[in-house]
């Protein structure tokens, strides 16, 4: 396999494998809100600024709204190529996100943004994993 295209599958395989999580997303499961670092944690563990919290507050709504918009579009779809679609339309708007985010950083809040998003994105897969033993 070419190396320079396999980091291009794993993000692929990953945004399948949330698209698929997000498709069969039980009522009493997890919310897609919880894919998203709670804003309060982000204050504290980033020390933001004032100037920083009122940048940041409404790129977290539009994200929370972006993916209450990308469930409704995913249980829509008829079709796999459509919700495929969706699912493309969601990692683009979560890169673009994360990068509006790290715009209003110092690289010391950066790195510690990077961990905040590794831990939600881990407990994100441990809850849907628990959700779907227990059924």
């Amino acid at each position: 396999m070419d190396d320079t295209r396999q980091p291009n599958l794993v993000v692929i395989l990953a945004a399948m494998v949330w698209i698929a999580m997000m498709a069969s997303w039980p009522a009493d499961a997890a919310s897609p809100w919880d894919t998203v670092p709670a804003l309060d944690t982000v204050r504290s563990r980033l020390n933001l600024t004032p100037e920083q919290d009122s940048k940041i507050v409404p790129l977290f709504e539009r994200r929370l709204s972006e993916l209450q918009q990308t469930r409704v579009k995913l249980e829509q779809a008829p079709s796999r190529q459509e919700k495929r679609s969706v699912l493309r339309d969601a990692k683009r708007q979560g890169d673009t996100f994360n990068t509006d985010v790290e715009k209003l950083l110092n690289t010391q809040q950066k790195s510690e943004w990077r961990d905040i998003r590794k831990e939600t994105r881990e407990k994100f897969k441990e809850r849907a994993e628990e959700k779907r033993e227990s059924q």
